[in-house]
């Protein structure tokens, strides 16, 4: 019994240290000093297309390499044309539906429905373009910066405003 003891004694003492020896280290040497919630009432909207609006959730959009979550609503039917993005962009739709398609030219026939809960990933580089048909709200997340380029540099909403 008193080897047993001794034996089980030595195991438990030295699992840290091969465990640190296996390069594993504990999870929480740095815990968070907080939580943050965001309630919707608390979300500061900004107009970024006719119909559209978004809202920075979390995150500095600029901070290269830092996450970003943000939440787009639409009121009707939006249009947004072929663009893309320097990181993968995640997107989940909250409300509503939200239409998605691939390629260089809006075509409607490459459309495809993302109902309320589903979720898509559009990599990095690839360009797309999508739709509302009716009001919705969609949650974006990635690794910032989130920079949106347009195929076309003229159907960018900046550029109108720069004139």
């Amino acid at each position: 019994m008193r080897v047993r003891t001794t034996i089980l004694s030595v195991v438990t003492l030295a699992m840290p240290v091969l465990a640190h020896a296996q390069g594993m280290t504990p999870a929480a040497t740095n815990p968070p000093m907080s939580h943050g919630i965001v309630a919707p009432d608390q979300l500061v909207w900004k107009p970024i297309i006719p119909g559209a609006e978004m809202a920075v959730v979390f995150g500095d959009l600029d901070k290269k390499g830092g996450l970003y979550v943000v939440r787009i609503r639409s009121k009707g039917e939006v249009k947004v044309p072929p663009h893309w993005h320097e990181t993968d962009e995640h997107i989940t739709v909250l409300e509503g539906s939200f239409w998605i398609g691939a390629g260089e030219q809006f075509d409607a026939s490459k459309l495809q429905e993302m109902k309320a809960g589903t979720h898509a990933m559009m990599p990095a580089g690839v360009r797309h373009f999508s739709l509302t048909k009716a009001d919705n709200v969609i949650e974006l997340f990635g690794e910032a910066p989130f920079v949106v380029n347009f195929v076309n540099p003229e159907d960018d909403p900046r550029r109108a405003k720069s004139k």
